[in-house]
């Protein structure tokens, strides 16, 4: 079941740049938002080793997903 809340905020930046930065309900909406497979998000998520040759390229983002807070209500936009 899809929680009411949202659990996670993804993140990401480039050279201290924002370029996204919103909060999801599952890491599987975050995987059809940004556009990378639900593995691949869910490795980031967990902070599984990454692949160290896509670090050698110029303009590769950084992505952080973390688990928010459950105690926090969170304000959805309509």
């Amino acid at each position: 079941m899809k929680s009411n809340t949202n659990c996670f905020n993804c993140k990401i930046t480039q050279n201290d740049s924002v370029l996204h930065d919103k909060d999801y309900k599952t890491l599987k909406d975050i995987s059809t938002d940004i556009g990378l497979s639900y593995n691949i998000i869910a490795d980031i998520s967990s902070k599984r080793k990454v692949n160290k040759k896509y670090s050698d390229f110029k303009f590769l983002p950084k992505i952080e997903i973390k688990r928010l807070d459950k105690t926090k209500t969170v304000d959805n936009p309509i």
